[in-house]
């Protein structure tokens, strides 16, 4: 089968959750498909990156995403209807490249990774459409709302509607979709449900191997550390929690562990904080650490950094926003919280009780092992590919 894969990042090296399952899928699609990938890029990548993603394709076009396209393309935000990021991530020159491949290779199926690329694709073409909504972006950034500060909240809700609607309006124009969790299938109607694909994420068969009996830290956080989300969970562990750990544990240790740190990340650093920047292997982070800590208010889908930390054996403590995608058990496979004041208590209570740190630890790891398989997730998804194009045929 040929399959044409559109992009809005260059997916490696790996340092945001669009980009690792990119990275993954079209890694399994390559085993018995010819890949076309069409990226868009800011810069131009580094020449090892370029060939090391040259191995599973035939056919790599990059398609520069100038400044000042980008500029204009959020001034004309203001005239239309379409969201924001849509209109960020346009460009006619990737829909030109896109029309020429499908043409030109005879391509089975085009593959388009989040909505932001819809207005990217030609349709119309003698191929089968599938887009991967990812996570439910418009109820992500419902739940932003509250935690963005004044000035930020006409432009959040402005794009939360844009972008419930856009959800909505661009399903049927696609043979196929696909989401990574029930929980954000739930966003979708009934109708919508039907059709959508539930592709979960993986873990690297690495993280299950982690292991160092030296602990640097008692408390990790991981993560791209200039998403709000994460921003907002890392200065809720330093501010709202760490100090009602501080009683019982003078020494407390927290590492903050993620590339790009924003500079409300980099102001939490001191004493008890280690704010790390990029790391080029996380897996050495979370193998120093006793607890994995994610107090995440806001956001949507699939949490990767969690389904990591609970496959390198550690404790973890999270919120029900952030741990409902797993649909894991409370109290054995992680710890919910809802408050800095139960957070601090289960902290405390797992940091002196080494017997049931390593009982949630060993229970969450098996959990993932068992549902968080990229190999099985990505044949779900190929599956559904060929599905579609057997009908074409």
């Amino acid at each position: 089968m040929k399959i044409l894969i559109a992009l809005s990042r260059f997916p490696y090296p790996i340092d945001k959750g669009d980009k690792l399952r990119a990275y993954y899928q079209l890694r399994h699609l390559s085993k018995k498909n010819d890949l076309y990938i069409v990226c868009l890029i800011e810069s131009l990548p580094s020449i090892e990156a370029i060939n090391h993603l040259r191995q599973f394709c035939k056919e790599l076009i990059l398609v520069k995403h100038e400044p000042a396209k980008k500029v204009t393309n959020l001034f004309l935000s203001l005239f239309n209807a379409k969201p924001f990021q849509v209109n960020y991530f346009s460009s006619s020159e990737m829909k030109n490249k896109i029309n020429m491949l499908i043409n030109k290779e005879n391509i089975d199926l085009c593959y388009v990774q989040l909505v932001r690329l819809v207005e990217n694709i030609p349709f119309g073409l003698p191929t089968k459409y599938y887009l991967d909504y990812m996570d439910a972006l418009s109820e992500g950034m419902n739940k932003r709302f509250r935690f963005s500060d004044w000035y930020e909240k006409p432009l959040v809700s402005a794009e939360a509607g844009r972008l419930g609607n856009y959800e909505q309006k661009v399903f049927n124009r696609f043979d196929g979709c696909s989401i990574i969790s029930s929980s954000d299938a739930d966003f979708f109607t009934d109708a919508q449900k039907k059709r959508l694909d539930i592709i979960p994420n993986g873990v690297s068969e690495d993280f299950f191997t982690t292991e160092n009996p030296s602990k640097e830290y008692d408390i990790i956080f991981t993560g791209n550390m200039n998403y709000h989300p994460n921003i907002q969970a890392c200065k809720f562990l330093v501010n709202n929690i760490l100090p009602k750990l501080q009683n019982d544990n003078p020494d407390i240790k927290i590492c903050l562990a993620g590339t790009n740190p924003h500079a409300e990340v980099r102001t939490l650093s001191g004493v008890h904080v280690v704010v790390t920047g990029y790391v080029k292997d996380i897996k050495d982070f979370l193998s120093m650490s006793r607890l994995f800590v994610a107090p995440l208010f806001s956001g949507s889908g699939l949490q990767n950094k969690l389904l990591e930390a609970m496959a390198a054996g550690l404790p973890v403590i999270t919120t029900q926003l952030a741990g409902m995608a797993l649909n894991a058990e409370n109290d054995k496979h992680f710890i919910l919280c809802e408050d800095a004041d139960a957070f601090a208590e289960n902290i405390i209570r797992l940091l002196r009780d080494k017997k049931e740190a390593e009982r949630i630890g060993s229970q969450g790891k098996k959990f993932v092992k068992e549902h968080f398989n990229w190999e099985t997730n990505n044949k779900k998804l190929e599956d559904c590919f060929f599905k579609l194009t057997e009908k074409l045929k």
